[in-house]
């Protein structure tokens, strides 16, 4: 769908419904309707006084652009016809909106002046009124604001005598079939309850937005698409993954949506535990790939995208483990991350595509949890492999690559390599020790 919007195109939420008033018996559950006319002025009125609420917990976030908002408001001043909006009435009489949340977000952000993130709503490129191109709702016409207000929209109101999961199932169907609702949005309207607020609860988690580089939850829920990804394969082992990562997450949701307090505190510990590890051991760099260079270009590079195979697989692995084994060979942990990505090429293709084959699952948990195992099984004080404290220091005296010459740009892109092999009975000690790109010590055979 094009951004601009034309006018009389069909918007994103538009659905082809049956007006009629309905009265309906399923079994126990009743759903009762009445279909009701209101200004957007009336709307306003009781979205201001929190009568009307524009995003109770089954709704996603404000996800409209404002050149889609400002082809809305466009589209009532030339009086076109907006589809039925969906409300819940709650047991106070106070009204949820069940569909039509971006439309009435829209209008009203327009007749307030701000949109919900607090930035100034201004009419973008007009198709047919180009005079109000730039204006707000308090420099329009008196006559303009006038058949803004008085703008009429049809509401179907889901009466509060109906049974209350009636109003979810609404939903559902409304968006069966649609392509607008992420499926980490739907599981947020379909499969509520302790386990679903324990998911919104961990988006906020500080840990997480510093490795997603966020300072708020994901707006269309990607990131609760990630925590339920961790925890269904946590709890169902990668050895019992047969493939259908979206059915194998309904799965998970589905028969824990309602886990009692305890059940929730102890994954939400266990969450927070390996997320923690995550920013510990990786930084920001916490789940993006490292590209190790090649010979035409041995710098090496993160990736700033976050890569969702190495989530399911470092944060899986990371949670067979307390953090107080994590932090003391933090270093180690990076380093073997460093060389998987640099020398097996297996891993990284497994990471790169067709990444949720079972097989493929497997295989990448089996070999970086046998690295991590190796990494926090050596015995404290022995020489294992050089610390990054001395590759630290090395690439600051000298950030020169020993094998070809050139300048090593970062610490992560070096290596500290054994001038006389490990193998051939090289120490693990400084006067042994100098520092090259990752690329040309593996070129080497220095792994």
């Amino acid at each position: 769908m094009s951004e601009s919007l034309e006018i009389g195109a069909e918007l994103e939420e538009d659905i082809a419904i049956d007006e009629t008033p309905l009265e309906l018996e399923l079994g126990e559950r009743r759903l009762a309707t009445q279909s009701l006319d209101l200004s957007i002025e009336a709307l306003d009125a009781r979205i201001r006084r929190s009568a009307l609420i524009l995003q109770p917990e089954f709704q996603r976030d404000y996800v409209w652009s404002a050149a889609k908002a400002s082809a809305l408001v466009e589209s009532v001043l030339i009086h076109i016809p907006l589809p039925v909006i969906y409300l819940a009435e709650t047991t106070e009489g106070d009204w949820e909106v069940v569909d039509g949340q971006q439309r009435l977000t829209s209008l009203h952000s327009f007749v307030t002046g701000k949109f919900p993130d607090g930035t100034n709503f201004r009419l973008g490129q007009m198709n047919v009124r180009s005079d109000i191109k730039g204006k707000a709702f308090k420099d329009l016409s008196k006559t303009d604001q006038n058949a803004i207000l008085n703008y009429t929209l049809r509401a179907v109101i889901l009466q509060k005598e109906s049974h209350p999961d009636l109003k979810f199932e609404v939903f559902e169907r409304l968006n069966c079939g649609s392509v607008q609702l992420k499926d980490a949005e739907l599981r947020n309207c379909m499969y509520r309850g302790p386990y679903n607020d324990m998911l919104n609860e961990l988006a906020k988690n500080l840990s997480l937005l510093k490795i997603r580089h966020a300072s708020t939850p994901h707006k269309r829920m990607e990131d609760r698409q990630l925590i339920l990804r961790f925890f269904a394969m946590k709890r169902n082992s990668h050895l019992n993954f047969k493939g259908g990562m979206k059915q194998f997450m309904n799965r998970e949701m589905v028969t824990h949506r309602y886990g009692p307090p305890n059940e929730i505190a102890v994954l939400k510990a266990m969450f927070e535990s390996a997320i923690e590890c995550a920013l510990t051991v990786f930084g920001p760099n916490a789940f993006r790939r490292w590209s190790p260079g090649d010979d035409r270009s041995p710098e090496g590079q993160w990736e700033t995208k976050l890569n969702v195979a190495l989530w399911d697989t470092l944060l899986y692995t990371f949670a067979f483990f307390e953090k107080r084994q994590i932090v003391p060979v933090a270093d180690a942990i990076r380093e073997e991350f460093l060389d998987v990505m640099s020398n097996d090429d297996t891993f990284v293709d497994y990471i790169g595509r067709t990444t949720d084959q079972p097989d493929r699952v497997r295989y990448r948990a089996d070999t970086w949890r046998l690295r991590l195992d190796a990494a926090i099984a050596v015995p404290s004080g022995e020489a294992r492999a050089f610390s990054r404290k001395l590759k630290v220091d090395l690439h600051a005296a000298d950030p020169t690559c020993a094998i070809c010459g050139q300048h090593i740009h970062l610490p992560d892109d070096a290596e500290v390599d054994h001038i006389k092999h490990y193998w051939r009975g090289g120490a693990t000690i400084p006067e042994n020790a100098r520092l090259t790109h990752r690329h040309c010590n593996r070129k080497r055979g220095g792994r």
